[in-house]
């Protein structure tokens, strides 16, 4: 067995919070730049220019990249020859806490959804999705979600008949109603499958595949493919002000699921699409 230091993953907790809050992904600054070299419209031009802007100050001067810093989400791919000597989840709200506060990030979780809605002050709890694979790997991917994005993602159960179409036309209806309110262009994260409480899921996991990747599967590959191309069409532009492209990209994950069911999730990310990753 592996043993991993509780410490050890606390820091690169905190390492992996402070890169995304502050340091956009290079494969988002990249499509970002490529967009603005394509857009025609004047103003979705002059946004793209500005988010370019936003993004090289937030690094240069360490501050968020947004104001909302987002709820912390944490993708752990665990091998199952590693023993942890705290519980993980003990473990990254200590850093999440301490990240939050070294590094004055808003802190934006309430502690009951209703009911005074009072602030925990820290932004825990975080969210921890894990992954146990074979070996003795331990890998986290970080993903601040903000509220903004995340209020126009949307979930439905289709009957298996709707098929493909239903599913284009559901992701399609999705994004026309998140309009400029979720911060075009879009990385959006596509979940098919699985159940109720599991499809969401898939949809983020979807999200942190990252940009200029295909789903490992041939046909899900063709279809995302195919969804992009039908979304070309809604000229959104950035920040919703018209023009040429709505998103940045769309991955899709999929899970078998019951013969009478069709789960579709569809979870937005912003342009400011951070995401961190690291290994021990």
């Amino acid at each position: 067995m592996r043993k991993i230091k509780a410490q050890d993953i606390h820091n690169l907790a905190k390492k992996l919070i402070r890169e995304a809050s502050f340091i956009l992904p290079e494969e988002v600054r990249s499509k970002l730049d490529e967009l603005n070299k394509k857009e025609q419209n004047t103003l979705s031009k002059k946004a793209l220019s500005e988010i370019t802007e936003n993004y090289k100050i937030a690094e240069q001067e360490s501050l968020p990249l947004c104001q909302d810093t987002g709820c912390a989400c944490f993708f752990i791919k665990m091998g199952h020859q590693v023993e942890l000597e705290e519980v993980l989840e003990i473990t990254l709200n200590k850093a999440t806490s301490e990240a939050y506060a070294e590094y004055y990030l808003r802190k934006s979780i309430c502690e009951k959804p209703l009911f005074k809605r009072v602030n925990t002050g820290d932004n825990t709890p975080c969210f921890v999705h894990i992954e146990q694979v074979e070996g003795d790997q331990f890998e986290i991917v970080f993903l601040p979600k903000g509220g903004g994005a995340e209020n126009k993602s949307r979930f439905t159960m289709l009957a298996p008949s709707k098929g493909v179409q239903g599913v284009m036309e559901f992701i399609r209806e999705t994004l026309e109603l998140a309009g400029g309110s979720a911060c075009p262009p879009f990385l959006v994260g596509v979940g098919v499958g699985g159940m109720f409480d599991t499809v969401g899921s898939l949809a983020k996991k979807a999200i942190i595949r990252g940009i200029g990747t295909d789903n490992l599967d041939s046909d899900f590959a063709k279809l995302e493919q195919d969804i992009k191309k039908d979304l070309s069409s809604l000229k959104m532009g950035a920040m919703g002000l018209g023009g040429n492209e709505t998103i940045l990209d769309l991955n899709i994950e999929y899970s078998p699921c019951h013969i009478a069911s069709l789960p579709v999730a569809v979870n937005i990310q912003c342009h400011s699409a951070r995401i961190s990753k690291g290994s021990l």
